[in-house]
Parts: structure tokens; C-alpha cells; sequence
């Protein structure tokens, strides 16, 4: 069970890819959205009610206090996804559940169906973990929820996220800070990644001839008001001997003032791109960072909300880049770029890094963990 909450998917998506291929029947409660991904991996699929979906596109203008707050009652603590998945669960006898981990009430209902239930973990884990109690205004329809289905309170979303059979993180285990308290149902088995479509010179929107370093600016595929930070970058590089590819996401070019050297498009397939830059400027959306990190790609990380200041702390922690505030300036963020392009030491991290990881080894991690699921060991 999931929803479309833009970074959440395409590890989902890969998931359902390798169980399917595994030999395993796999049902997809999620949002229409989903549904030609989930049937094209030969999964089946059901929808969501429709006063259940939600499009991360939409334009909202919050900050990101407000964003969260708004989150966490649509989408963290709505009933209607529990209920969803408590019908689906009478209707189709599953052996194992998977839920998203945003969706607390529902993975509480799973908890009350005593079924070997995973959640599946798309960011950094300790780095999120961090104990921040929530707000008892929070906490407590959760609290009450749970008891209603007979289930012990918890103090914190990370204690209900221990009670589940098994955590399946979608990140390296050598870049999240991992808990003193690490539980033992928590399985780190590394960022999804599916292989990419090949792309002629022309659709390249870089020159590989080009003897300037190519900058990736990625910023989110959802709305996060980032319009501002996104033009400020543009006037960075603007100055510096680079060619750029920005990734803009729901912003329009029509929205941004972009010189010469920056080729704009809504998305490129991350490990398209990632090879021949020589740094990603982002937001430190997990997913970015994960595929950065993987192909040994240092980082300037502008975070902005949600977990991106949690994901740019292990960044930062790692040595694989360098944090600078949303807020910065142009000039800011020009220096920023310089000296990181200019740092080798930088660079040289980032690669031992990336050299250390067995990427391949993620698909059958996660798949081991849920086949023990199933078969009760």
C-alpha cells in the first residue's frame, strides 16, 4: 500500500518490478497515477478512493512548517487509508503487507491483522530518527486509533515504525547515521535504481564535446515553492565557465530568467545524467542524493524541507558534499559551486564512496527480507 507522494515511488515501483520478476503476486493499493507503472511491471492494481488522491504537483502556498503540519493530516493520520487497507486485506487474503511508511494509521492497521508486515522506508532512517517527539495534537488521534484496534499506544512514530516485522530502507547503510538504538527489524538494503533507456548524442540536453564541467542542478519533481531557490541558482552559474542541465520539476522555463549556458528540462533520468557531471547542486531530495552518492557525485545541498535537512546532514557527515542554506544568495551559492567544483579532495571522497557500495546487491536484500516475511523465519 501506497500513495503518490513523488520521491516515495520509483523505489516502490522497482520493488513491485522485482517481485513480479521473482515469481510473486503483487497487488498495488495505491492512487490512479500509479496504475499504468503498477500493470506495466506485471503487477495487479487497485485505486484509492478518489478523496484519497492527491497530486504532489499541486501549487500550495505554505511554508514548509505548513506543508507538514497539512501532511501529516492527510496523509500520515488519515483513517480512510487504514480502512482501505483493512477492506483489501478481508478481500484478498495477502501473505505479506507493505506499506508506505507516511501512512501511519494504515500501517497500524496492518499491525492489527497480525500479517507479516513491512514498511518501506524511503529516506535515511537514523538521520530522521532523531527522537523529535511529535506534537501531542499528533499523536494522540494516532494513539486513539491504535487502541481502538486493540494495539498499545507508542510515544513517537518511530516506535510505531518498530513495531513492524521489518523496515525496508532504501538507502546505504554507510551514509545514513545510523541509531545507537538501531532496531532489529530495521534492513538497510540500499537506493532502486531501473535501468535507464538509452539516449542518441541529440537528446542529450549537455555537449559531451563541450570541454566546460557540467553541472546537474535537480530539484524536486514536486511543488515546494521553489521557484526562488532555482533562479538563484541560475544567476550562480550563470557567471561560471560551466554548462548545466536543471531539472525543473513542475516549474515552468517560462517562470525563470536562464542564461545561456543552462539547458533546461522537467526531468532526465538520473544515471542519464549523472556520469559525466561533476557536481549535482539539489535539494537534497533522497532520491537525488542516493543516486549521486552511488556514482560518486559530490553535492551542494540546499534543503528545504521535509526529510531534505536530514538527508543533507549525512551528506555533509560523509564528506560527500557541502550544505548551504535555501535562503542563500546568488553570490552565496556562486562561491559554493566554485569551491566545490575546485575542491579534489571533495571529488576523491565521493568516489571512495561510491566504490565502496555493491548497488546490485539492493534488489536482493529487500527481496530476502520480504521472502522471510512470507515464509515466517
Amino acid at each position: 500500500m501506497t500513495l503518490d507522494a513523488a520521491g516515495n515511488w520509483p523505489p516502490e515501483r522497482a520493488l513491485v518490478r522485482a517481485l513480479v520478476a521473482r515469481g510473486h503476486e503483487v497487488r498495488v493499493l495505491s492512487h490512479e497515477a500509479h496504475h499504468r507503472d503498477v500493470v506495466a511491471a506485471g503487477a495487479q492494481f487497485r485505486s484509492h478512493d478518489r478523496d484519497l488522491e492527491r497530486d504532489p504537483a499541486v501549487r500550495r502556498d505554505e511554508t514548509p512548517e505548513a506543508e507538514m503540519a497539512r501532511v501529516f493530516q492527510e496523509v500520515f493520520l488519515n483513517r480512510r487509508y487504514a480502512e482501505a487497507l483493512l477492506a483489501e486485506v478481508r478481500s484478498y487474503a495477502p501473505d505479506v503487507l507493505l506499506v508506505d511508511q507516511m501512512l501511519l494509521m494504515a500501517a497500524a492497521a496492518a499491525e492489527s491483522t497480525r500479517l507479516p508486515t513491512a514498511l518501506l522506508w524511503h529516506t535515511v532512517f537514523g538521520g530522521t530518527s532523531e527522537r523529535t517527539p511529535m506534537p501531542s495534537a499528533l499523536l494522540e488521534p494516532l494513539n486513539a486509533y491504535r487502541e481502538q484496534l486493540g494495539l498499545v499506544r507508542i510515544a513517537d512514530r518511530f516506535a510505531a515504525a518498530a513495531k513492524a516485522d521489518a523496515i525496508v530502507a532504501f538507502t546505504h547503510e554507510a551514509f545514513d547515521v545510523v541509531p545507537t538504538e538501531r532496531p532489529k527489524q530495521l534492513h538497510y538494503v540500499g537506493p532502486f535504481f531501473e535501468p535507464s533507456g538509452m539516449a542518441t548524442p541529440r537528446d542529450l540536453p549537455w555537449r559531451p564535446d563541450d570541454p566546460r564541467p557540467m553541472v546537474l542542478v535537480s530539484y524536486s519533481t514536486s511543488f515546494q515553492n521553489q521557484v526562488s531557490v532555482l533562479q538563484r541558482v541560475a544567476d550562480a552559474v550563470a557567471e561560471l565557465p560551466v554548462q548545466v542541465v536543471m531539472m525543473l520539476g513542475p516549474i515552468s522555463p517560462d517562470e525563470l530568467r536562464l542564461p545561456s549556458n543552462v539547458a533546461a528540462r522537467a526531468f532526465v533520468d538520473h544515471r542519464l545524467v549523472m556520469g559525466p557531471a561533476q557536481l549535482v547542486v539539489t535539494h537534497a531530495g533522497h532520491g537525488t542524493v542516493m543516486a549521486a552518492a552511488t556514482i560518486g557525485v559530490p553535492m551542494v545541498c540546499t534543503p528545504m524541507g521535509r526529510d531534505q535537512h536530514a538527508v543533507a546532514a549525512c551528506v555533509a557527515h560523509r564528506g560527500l558534499g557541502v550544505v548551504v542554506p535555501a535562503t542563500a544568495s546568488s553570490q552565496e551559492l556562486k562561491a559554493a559551486i566554485e569551491r566545490a567544483l575546485a575542491d579534489g579532495a571533495l571529488r576523491a571522497r565521493a568516489q571512495a564512496f561510491a566504490a565502496a557500495l555493491d548497488p546490485v546487491a539492493s534488489y536482493r536484500r529487500a527481496i530476502d527480507v520480504i521472502e522471510r516475511l512470507g515464509s515466517g523465519t
